[in-house]
């Protein structure tokens, strides 16, 4: 029963708010037009009041003219947000006839400030300087010499004119630093969307030739190796075991490489380190497992090794293993010469081959491609082709200082 209550009550409570968000909705909406609108019927009932409480001596009485007089001064109002400096014209006329006819000159303010502060918010400042100078210099002009005014009325009556278009100027200055801010977050937004995408697409750049690299190589190794398996199984088994031995070793480096790529991409947060990125000082490596395959590799070391940044120690790496990877799988070579010439300035890493050499066209493979990646994100640059006495070379010089990014 209690639990039936509640909910009765809670249905009364959801019925109760149904209506009052109804009711809300019925409201007209709130539009400038109207906002403009409800400032013109104010400031006419505001001057209308200062007529009635007006009492200027040597003025002329307020009569049902002066009224309408103030009210058609303040329609002009109603689009002062479109023709703000037609409104200022307008309004100034109409107080001018109004001014000229005796009538008390305190009403005329209201009406002559809002003007004032309309043009000047909306940015057009020539006509607001230009119409607050004409106004308070005829006033006091007219006021002080021809009618014997008291300064301190026209001293205020004046300071009331220049507040309403300094007021105006400042409103005007805001919106449009506030517009300019929205603007800069707008278009940093942008350009923060853009680098995210650029920093995506270069990422995944960067993990295809990681994983091109470490398995193009892997893979022609164990191709080469299961081939020599197969050609000798029958005659000497001993070289066979030989052979499928070294497939298996070449494969468990593959899955440890592999794994190791693959473990960056799903561990940011891992506190475990990951190993080291491969460089130059593992070349003998690289060198053996391409002998294993059956190529003759000579390396040639010129100049003071120094150490060279990680991107660019990699870089130099990768270029070899792939460059023998092609060698091994494409030319048909049978010796191959790594040379590494250390400079102060740069890295210089040439791979040659006594192979077929290019064919016609240069091949464009992903490997070549990614060489030529890997060496322009570093600042360095890279030559393929054939080589001066056939089979063909592989040229790439690196620079020693990392690449400003």
């Amino acid at each position: 029963m209690v639990r039936q209550r509640e909910d009765s009550t809670q249905g009364d409570i959801s019925a109760h708010d149904g209506v009052r968000i109804a009711w809300w909705r019925r409201l007209p909406s709130i539009t400038p037009l109207l906002v403009d609108t409800m400032i013109a019927v104010l400031t006419a009932a505001a001057a209308a009041a200062a007529l009635v409480l007006s009492d200027e001596p040597g003025a002329r009485d307020p009569d049902a003219l002066a009224h309408a007089l103030l009210i058609v001064a303040a329609l002009p109002l109603i689009v002062r947000r479109r023709w703000p400096a037609g409104v200022v014209g307008a309004t100034s006329l109409v107080l001018l006839a109004y001014l000229n006819l005796g009538y008390p000159g305190g009403p005329s303010t209201v009406p002559l400030m809002v003007a004032l502060y309309s043009v000047a918010a909306a940015g057009r400042r020539g006509w607001s300087l230009g119409a607050t100078a004409l106004w308070v210099g005829a006033g006091v002009v007219a006021r002080v010499f021809a009618q014997q005014d008291p300064p301190v009325a026209v001293a205020l009556d004046s300071a009331l004119l220049v507040a309403a278009s300094l007021l105006g100027d400042a409103v005007h200055s805001r919106r449009a630093l506030r517009a300019e801010v929205l603007e800069r977050q707008r278009r940093a937004e942008i350009e923060r969307e853009r680098e995210a995408q650029r920093r995506v697409v270069d990422e995944r750049m960067r993990i295809a030739r990681e994983l091109h690299d470490v398995m193009a190589h892997t893979v022609t190794s164990l191709t080469v190796q299961a081939g020599a398996a197969a050609d000798v199984l029958d005659d000497s088994p001993d070289e066979a075991r030989a052979a499928l031995r070294t497939v298996r070793a070449s494969a468990r480096e593959a899955m440890a490489e592999l794994r190791a790529t693959v473990s960056v991409l799903r561990s940011e947060h891992r506190q475990d380190p990951h190993p080291p990125a491969p460089g130059l000082d593992q070349l003998d490596d690289l060198l053996e497992a391409a002998r294993r395959a059956g190529l003759h590799v000579e390396l040639v070391i010129a100049g003071e090794p120094h150490p060279l940044p990680a991107a660019t120690d990699l870089t130099a790496y990768r270029i070899v293993q792939e460059a023998l990877t092609n060698v091994v799988h494409h030319a048909g070579a049978t010796e191959a010469t790594v040379s590494v010439r250390h400079q102060p300035a740069a890295v210089t890493i040439q791979i040659d081959d006594d192979g077929r050499g290019p064919d016609g066209e240069q091949p464009q493979g992903f490997g070549l491609l990614g060489m030529r990646e890997r060496t322009d994100a570093v600042g360095g640059w890279l030559q393929t082709g054939a080589g001066p006495e056939g089979g063909f070379r592989v040229r790439a010089r690196l620079p020693r200082t990392e690449r400003a990014t």
